[in-house]
């Protein structure tokens, strides 16, 4: 009997649920049919309507058209050649590393310089950026250790990353190297990371709060004139030590040539065993 009971409550909570829901779900339809009724009854309704539809078409269109003519040298752009046989790379191949456009914070003639690719719209560089860790190695290590960003635009899945690439340079070239980390701090401070970062005038603006000219800024980036510098560093790297993702940290002994990498964003810790072992190697 108890048993009954139960399994008749159940089925009239079950109804109960199922009818409440099937009611609510019926009141936003009407309540937007009544909404379309009224505005159908308005003068020049339909024809303001399509009016607005077409304005927000030709908006579009030139959204798009400035967007691809902004990033049509990206797209001509090759991929990097990839090396699948990264840890087979001799001594050799890591001593004509070329070390063009390459900004080091800290101290220059450091034993260990730990070698960052990034991202600008990676979410994990983000939160390396974020973690500290890189001021805590630098400051535990003193001057044995330096620090240098590398532009490494993952082209595919963030199209806006050559673009932020660009400003970072465009920002060290008229700023300098304190700058220019600066900005890198700034820019993944403020971003939200993956295709929803910045526009040339959102992160034109960013250097401007940093008493950079926005405008100098602004046009730097437009002009490309870096292109080939962030290209040359990836493909280089790429055909190196095989990077496809980031982060992607090298640390190399600048005196034997050793080296070692740590991929992904990783704890003081990780980085302390490594660079602890190129010391003594």
């Amino acid at each position: 009997m108890k048993n009954y009971q139960f399994i008749t409550l159940v089925v009239l909570i079950l109804l109960w649920i199922g009818s409440t829901h099937y009611i609510l779900s019926k009141i936003p339809t009407k309540i937007t049919a009544n909404m379309l009724a009224i505005e159908y009854d308005k003068v020049w309704w339909m024809e303001n309507y399509v009016k607005l539809n077409q304005i927000n078409k030709q908006q579009i269109i030139a959204w798009l058209k400035a967007y691809e003519q902004q990033n049509w040298q990206i797209k001509a752009q090759p991929q990097a050649e990839v090396n699948n046989n990264w840890n087979k790379i001799s001594l050799e191949q890591v001593k004509k590393i070329t070390w063009e456009n390459v900004y080091i914070l800290w101290n220059p003639e450091a034993e260990i310089s730990w070698v960052e690719y990034s991202d600008l719209e990676c979410p994990y560089c983000k939160k390396l950026h974020e973690s500290g860790v890189i001021e805590w190695i630098l400051k535990k290590y003193d001057w044995k250790v330096n620090f240098i960003f590398k532009q490494f635009p993952l082209t595919r899945i963030h199209p806006q990353a050559p673009m932020e690439a660009e400003a970072a340079l465009c920002v060290w070239e008229l700023a300098g190297d304190k700058k220019y980390y600066d900005f890198i701090t700034n820019v993944y401070a403020w971003s939200q990371v993956n295709w929803r970062s910045y526009s040339v005038d959102s992160i034109s603006k960013l250097a401007w709060k940093m008493w950079i000219d926005e405008q100098k800024v602004s046009e730097c980036i437009k002009s490309w004139k870096y292109k080939n510098s962030t290209w040359l560093q990836l493909n280089e790297w790429a055909k190196i030590f095989g990077i496809t993702w980031t982060p992607w940290n090298v640390l190399i002994n600048n005196k034997t040539w050793n080296w070692e990498k740590l991929p992904w964003a990783y704890p003081a810790s990780s980085f302390i065993t490594k660079i602890d072992w190129l010391l003594t190697k």
